[in-house]
């Protein structure tokens, strides 16, 4: 790579501060591939530690310090002057403050040692299985079927097919009068390894993740409409000003007029939740009422029923709906159960030190192999695939 020292240097504070763009990731990814990179950021980390602010114990501090001026004297002379004047002189003062943050933020569960950062972008994931129930109980499986247009007799409605697990709801415009039932239902599963998005009748965009289900009016009739949910489902609302917009999931309601958002039900840690990324929202729960503002997540907790709000970064939340998995700053044991809903497996760790790690990671369009290969390959461990079911070992 053609990249020059300052540039590097800009883009590991960039990387450390949690401020790198897509584009970083690529550049980072393709940097770290070679031995001397890659020891040469290790080293960058724990120098990190000293800083003020940071609460290091004393053998921390002497370590780093010592690894890093054992790495210095196995560079050549002419870049170990390059790398001194830039690290010590140029950004001494900025380091305290940005590493500061970013080691708090980790050091619950592990150091900087057990961030691993991966971007691959290579295959579409593995999509199978969608299933659509029409109102009259049939079961129509997307993708599977060559079918371009299924017609939804009691809503007199087509569904179009416009690609693998892209539902497009369309009234049908006939000068017969018809009786339409306005609350004649469909309802779309997605198992593991699924992704499926919709356009309902109103023309409001909805993706749903894996392992999720919406229930929704074949055509939405006069005042509000109203869809069921669970597991974790985006939204981009029709604006109608006569007729607001309900999401029902378990123990929480949804209102909005014109918006996106996500609500996610899976509950792995106790709680389900709504981000909102733009407009605006009233999210209810029993007798709690809470108006949310772009970037604000809504959880309920399911044991205790109380809500709480917390600023996100919904974008990132909202990544999959592209093809994308992100992770950021995750627990290893988090990260197994998202890939085994992403990908449909059932996922084995015989890794007992691999549970207090965290990992963040950037695939887009990734296959189960090239995720798996990348993990490993940061975490210094092996998995074998036996059929729909993978084993990491050391």
């Amino acid at each position: 790579m053609n990249q020059t020292s300052k540039n590097i240097d800009e883009l590991l504070i960039r990387i450390l501060d949690d401020t790198a763009t897509r584009a970083d990731l690529r550049v980072f990814a393709e940097w770290i591939r070679t031995e001397e990179n890659r020891k040469y950021f290790e080293q960058y980390k724990k120098i990190w530690h000293t800083t003020t602010g940071v609460q290091c114990d004393d053998q921390v501090v002497e370590e780093g310090w010592q690894d890093y001026k054992q790495f210095m004297r196995a560079l050549p002379e002419r870049r170990k002057r390059a790398v001194v004047l830039r690290r010590v002189l140029q950004y001494a003062a900025i380091v305290a403050v940005i590493l500061s943050c970013v080691y708090f933020f980790l050091k619950p569960i592990g150091s900087m040692d057990d961030l691993a950062i991966a971007y691959v972008d290579i295959t579409i994931p593995n999509e199978r299985g969608v299933m659509l129930t029409l109102a009259d109980g049939e079961k129509v499986v997307v993708g599977n079927e060559k079918r371009e247009v299924i017609f939804e007799k009691t809503g007199n409605v087509n569904i179009k097919q416009e690609g693998r697990n892209e539902l497009v709801y369309e009234n049908v415009k006939t000068s017969e009068k018809r009786n339409v039932e306005e609350e004649a239902m469909n309802e779309i599963t997605v198992p593991a390894g699924e992704r499926v998005s919709i356009i309902l009748s109103d023309g409001t965009k909805v993706w749903l993740n894996s392992e999720s289900a919406i229930r929704y009016p074949v055509r939405f009739g006069i005042g509000k409409r109203v869809v069921t949910v669970k597991g974790n489902v985006y939204f981009e609302v029709t604006k109608d000003v006569d007729r607001p917009f309900f999401v029902v999931m378990k123990d929480m309601e949804t209102e909005v007029l014109g918006t996106s958002f996500e609500v996610n039900t899976y509950g792995d840690h106790g709680e389900i939740y709504m981000a909102l990324v733009e407009g605006c929202v009233r999210v209810r729960s029993g007798n709690h009422v809470v108006v949310a503002k772009p970037n604000e997540q809504v959880a309920l907790d399911l044991e205790s029923r109380k809500i709480s709000t917390k600023e996100v970064d919904a974008a990132r939340l909202v990544a999959w709906k592209d093809g994308v998995l992100m992770i950021k700053n995750e627990p290893f044991v988090d990260v197994i159960r998202r890939l085994e809903r992403w990908f449909g497996v059932e996922i084995e760790n015989q890794c007992l030190q691999s549970s207090a790690l965290l990992f963040s990671g950037v695939f887009e369009r990734s296959g189960l192999e090239v995720v798996l290969q990348t993990i490993c390959a940061n975490l210094n461990i092996n998995y074998v695939i036996d059929g729909n079911r993978v084993i990491l070992k050391n």
